[in-house]
C-alpha cells in the first residue's frame, strides 16, 4: 500500500467563527476504500506496528499537497497533520519534487498531532526550520494528551486546536477548565488563534465562541470530502502569524539582562539555585523540557550528569549544551557540542519548562573590572526568573544550536 502510494486525502473546511466563511482546509488521510486500512486509526496503527509511521506521514502529507496543487487552490491555507516522529526524517525521493513545489507555492500549516509524544527539543528545531521557510504551526487535539499543553508555550503555535471533547463537553470539570485557561493565556500572550474542533451543533458553536475561539471546524460547517470544484467564498479573517523568537539576542543572558535585574554571584551560590530547578524536574511533573549549559572552564560534575540521567528517566527531555559527558548516557539526555567561539560557552544556563511552570537560572561570567575577583573565586552576573515569557524567549535563543539532535520518541 505504501509502495503503491495508495492512500488519498479528503478535505474538511476550517471557518472563521465571525463570518462562518472558509479560511482553510485540513487534509485527512484515508486508505484504500476496499481495505482493512481505510479508516485512519487502523491505517496509522498498522504503520506504527510495522515501523513505517514516518513514511506514511510523508506519503499522506505530500499526496494531499499534490491534490491541492492540482486543484488550482493557492492562497487558501492547507493544514497537514504531522506525527512528532516524522520530524527530522527524510522525504522519500519520489515525493521530493512535489514537496519542494508545495513549499514554494502553497500556504502550509503543520498540525503537530498527539499520536505519540515526541522529543520537545527536536520538535522545536524542526518547527523553527519550517517557520523560516514561511510555514505556520498548529498544535492539534489539545486536551487529549498533556504533551500538547506542555508544548504550547515552547512552540508558540500560530493556531491552537482544541479537541472535540473540549468543544462538546457540557459538564464542568477541573481538567477541562485547566486546558481552556492554559490555551486562552497562551493566545492572549502571543496572538495565536484558538480553533475548536468537533463543532456539530449550534450549541457547540456557542460553546466555542464562549471559549474565545475565532476559528472552527466540524460537521456544522462541512463534512470531510473532495475539494470543492466551484470557487468558495473566503473569510476576510486571516490566520495569525506568531513570531516567538527574539530578533537580536543570541544567548539566554542577552535576553535576560535586558529584561531583569542581574545580581553578582559566585559559583558556590549558583549551585543550590540550580538545584531548585533540577528538583522540580526530578520530583514533580511540572517540567517537560530541561536545557542546561555551563562555561567551558567549569565542567559538570559526575553528580550533575547522574541527576540529568535520572530526570530523563522520568520522561523529561534533557539537553546539555557545550559539555562532554564522561560516560554514555541513557535515552532522553542529548549532548550538543558547541564551537569554541560560541558566546554561550561564557554562560551558565538552566531552563525548565512545563505546562504552567517555567523558570530559568541564567548567568554570565562577570567583568572583573565591575566585580573584582574574591580571591580565586569567579563571579557571575546572574538572573533567576519565573517570568514565563522571558524563560521562553531565553529558550528560543538556543534553537539554532540544536542541529545535531536526533528525533527520539519518548514513551
Amino acid at each position: 500500500m505504501l509502495a503503491g502510494r495508495e492512500v488519498y486525502p479528503i478535505f474538511q473546511p476550517i471557518v472563521s467563527l465571525r463570518d462562518e466563511q472558509t479560511v482553510g482546509y485540513e487534509a485527512l488521510a484515508r486508505g484504500p476504500a476496499d481495505s482493512l486500512y481505510h479508516a485512519p486509526l487502523a491505517l496509522f496503527a498498522e504503520a506504527e506496528r510495522r515501523g513505517a509511521l514516518a513514511e506514511l506521514d510523508w506519503v499522506c502529507g505530500i499526496t494531499a499537497c499534490a491534490w491541492f496543487l492540482d486543484s488550482g487552490v493557492r492562497d487558501v491555507p492547507l493544514f497537514l497533520n504531522v506525527d512528532p516522529a516524522t520530524f527530522g526524517t527524510a522525504c522519500p525521493i519520489d515525493l521530493l519534487p512535489t514537496y519542494q513545489h508545495a513549499l514554494r507555492d502553497l500556504n502550509l500549516v503543520l498540525e503537530i498531532t498527539e499520536r505519540r509524544a515526541g522529543d520537545p527539543a527536536a520538535i522545536l528545531h524542526a518547527v523553527t526550520t519550517f517557520r523560516q521557510r514561511g510555514g505556520r504551526i498548529a498544535i492539534d487535539d489539545v486536551g487529549v494528551n498533556p504533551f500538547s499543553l506542555n508544548m504550547i508555550s515552547v512552540l508558540a503555535p500560530d493556531v491552537i486546536k482544541l479537541d472535540r471533547s473540549i468543544t462538546q463537553s457540557r459538564v464542568p470539570g477541573w481538567a477541562r477548565t485547566f486546558v481552556i485557561n492554559s490555551v486562552c493565556a497562551e493566545a492572549a500572550a502571543t496572538g495565536a488563534a484558538i480553533l475548536c474542533e468537533g463543532i456539530e451543533t449550534p450549541e457547540d458553536l456557542e460553546a466555542a465562541r464562549a471559549m474565545g475561539a475565532t476559528f472552527g471546524q466540524g460537521w456544522l460547517f462541512g463534512k470531510p470530502g473532495p475539494l470543492p470544484v466551484a470557487e468558495v467564498p473566503l473569510s476576510a479573517e486571516p490566520l495569525p502569524r506568531v513570531d516567538p523568537y527574539p530578533a537580536c539576542a543570541t544567548t539566554p543572558f542577552a535576553v535576560a539582562a535586558e529584561r531583569a535585574r542581574t545580581l553578582p554571584m559566585c559559583r558556590r551560590m549558583l549551585t543550590p539555585m540550580c538545584a531548585l530547578l533540577e528538583d522540580m524536574a526530578l520530583h514533580t511533573d511540572a517540567v517537560r523540557l530541561l536545557l542546561a549549559a555551563a562555561p567551558a572552564g567549569t565542567p559538570f560534575s559526575e553528580q550533575d550528569w547522574m541527576t540529568y540521567s535520572h530526570i530523563a528517566q522520568r520522561g523529561v527531555a534533557v539537553v546539555v549544551l557545550g559539555q562532554e559527558s564522561p560516560a554514555p548516557l541513557g535515552a532522553g539526555v542529548h549532548v550538543v557540542p558547541l564551537p569554541e567561539d560560541d558566546p554561550l560557552l561564557a554562560e551558565r544556563a538552566l531552563i525548565a519548562v512545563g505546562s504552567y511552570f517555567a523558570a530559568a537560572l541564567i548567568a554570565r561570567q562577570a567583568d572583573p573590572e565591575r566585580h573584582p575577583l574574591d580571591g580565586d573565586t569567579q563571579l557571575y552576573d546572574a538572573v533567576l526568573t519565573y517570568d514565563r515569557r522571558l524563560v521562553i524567549e531565553a529558550l528560543h535563543t538556543l534553537v539554532g544550536r540544536l542541529n545535531s539532535l536526533p528525533v527520539d520518541v519518548a514513551g
